[in-house]
C-alpha cells in the first residue's frame, strides 16, 4: 500500500463534512469495519477505501438518528467488509497489521494457519517450560529423599549408640551391685 492510500483524520473529516474528532471517535466505535492506524499524539491514518463506511455512518447518524448498535447491524447487513488486527510475524513494526475478513475464504484460511502456528509455538514453549519445571522438581525430590535417608541413618546410628551405652551402663550397674552384694556377706 502506498502512502497516498492513507488519509489523515482531518482529510477524511473535510471530505465527509464532519469534525476530525468525530472521525477519531468513529474509528474507535466502528473499528471492526475500518482500516486505520493510530500513531503518536492521537494521529490517525485511515485507509482510503474506508471513506464510504464513514459516509454511511454519518448518513445513519444525521438523517436516520440511529444508535451505535443499530449502525453496526446495518454495516454488517449492507456488506461492508470487516477488518481484524493481527500481529505481523517476524517483523519489527510495532503496529499490528490488518487483514480483510468476509471477502474470501483465503483470508480466513490464512488466519487459521497463523493462529495454528502461534498456538503450536506457545504449546512448544509451555511444554519446554513444563519439562524444565519437572526436571527441577525431580532434582528437588531426589535431594529431599537423600536428605531424609541421611537423617534416618544418622538417627539410627545415634539410637544404636544410645542402646549400646545403655546396655554398658546396665552391665556396669549390675557389676557394681553384685560387687556390693558379695561384699556385704563377707
Amino acid at each position: 500500500m502506498q502512502q497516498k492510500d492513507w488519509l489523515s483524520a482531518e482529510e477524511v473529516a473535510k471530505e465527509i463534512k464532519v469534525s476530525a474528532m468525530t472521525i477519531k471517535r468513529n474509528c474507535q466505535t466502528y473499528g471492526s469495519f475500518l482500516k486505520f492506524q493510530q500513531g503518536e499524539k492521537n494521529k490517525y491514518l485511515i485507509y482510503q477505501e474506508c471513506i464510504p463506511v464513514f459516509q454511511f455512518i454519518a448518513k445513519m447518524r444525521n438523517k436516520r438518528n440511529l444508535q451505535t448498535k443499530q449502525i453496526i447491524e446495518l454495516l454488517s447487513k449492507e456488506g461492508f467488509p470487516k477488518y481484524i488486527d493481527i500481529e505481523p510475524i517476524q517483523t519489527t513494526k510495532q503496529q499490528p497489521g490488518q487483514i480483510q475478513v468476509g471477502q474470501g475464504v483465503v483470508a480466513v484460511q490464512e488466519l487459521d494457519r497463523i493462529v495454528a502456528e502461534r498456538v503450536s509455538e506457545q504449546l512448544k514453549k509451555h511444554e519446554e517450560n513444563l519439562k524444565e519445571w519437572l526436571t527441577e522438581q525431580q532434582k528437588q525430590q531426589q535431594e529431599f529423599q537423600k536428605s531424609i535417608l541421611q537423617k534416618i541413618n544418622e538417627r539410627d546410628q545415634n539410637l544404636m549408640t544410645m542402646i549400646r551405652e545403655t546396655q554398658e551402663t546396665k552391665k556396669w550397674i549390675a557389676a557394681t551391685q553384685q560387687k556390693k552384694w558379695w561384699q556385704f556377706w563377707k
